[in-house]
């Protein structure tokens, strides 16, 4: 946040957890089902699976939006949302 320019956006995009969490197996599964329609082998899919588990703790999309709050943007919005991932737009007061 401080090295940003007054004015300036900072995105991101992250891997979220439902705000409802029936949803997120669903999603997971779909996520999934898109990685084997683009050939992704079940090896792949397990060893990605595998590295990112305990390193990436994804948050709720609420979360994330406090989280960017609390760094001191004031105005942060979701451009962009598919299954368990999530887009957001932060933008720097001037």
């Amino acid at each position: 946040f401080n090295g940003l320019n007054k004015d300036g956006a900072l995105i991101v995009i992250e891997k979220i957890l439902a705000e409802d969490s029936r949803f997120n197996r669903d999603f997971i599964k779909y996520y999934y089902d898109m990685k084997r329609r683009h050939h992704y082998s079940e090896m792949e899919i397990a060893q990605k699976r595998e590295a990112l588990e305990n390193v990436l703790i994804p948050y709720k999309l609420s979360e994330n939006i406090t989280l960017l709050r609390d760094a001191g943007f004031e105005h942060c919005e979701t451009f962009f949302k598919w299954y368990n991932f999530a887009g957001f737009i932060a933008k720097k007061s001037s």
